[in-house]
């Protein structure tokens, strides 16, 4: 009886600790996809990023719409390919297929504002971001899908 005691306020302090840590500017929510619905606990401008691949070397990140104001802009991201993708939110205003592609093939992300980790073949991932007016490439950074075609340009205005 004290072990499920014990368990069970480990399983509550445990919760409370991670609702504790939450981020008011950026909110995370993630679907297994099959038609389910996520809905983020925060939201800001609807964008949607769809990534995806046709064959081992071609591969593609769509994005619509390609502008908004700035503020807080969610991104649902839905990896529909067949290996896992990413999406790093650059700030840049080098074009968006002209980053240089270092020997690791990957971009740098020196310029980063944030990005939806890498995400499972099938899967849905829903973020909030604060981003100011300027402009921005959205990649995704693993090993050569950049130079894949993985890569939009995303302006932000004031």
């Amino acid at each position: 009886m004290r072990r499920m005691l014990v368990a069970a306020m480990t399983v509550v302090l445990g919760t409370a600790l991670v609702a504790g840590c939450s981020d008011d500017k950026k909110s995370d929510t993630t679907s297994a996809g099959g038609g389910g619905v996520t809905v983020p606990a925060a939201t800001g401008t609807p964008v949607s990023v769809i990534a995806g691949d046709t064959s081992d070397t071609v591969q593609f990140l769509t994005v619509d719409p390609l502008t908004v104001k700035a503020g807080e802009v969610t991104f649902t991201f839905d990896n529909t390919g067949t290996r896992q993708h990413e999406m790093v939110i650059l700030k840049t205003d080098t074009p968006a297929d002209q980053l240089e592609v270092g020997a690791d093939n990957k971009v740098s992300e020196d310029t980063s504002v944030g990005e939806i980790g890498e995400t499972d073949a099938g899967k849905t991932v829903v973020k909030t971001f604060d981003l100011a007016a300027g402009n921005y490439v959205l990649v995704c950074n693993i090993e050569k899908h950049y130079a894949q075609g993985m890569r939009s340009a995303f302006t932000v205005t004031p």
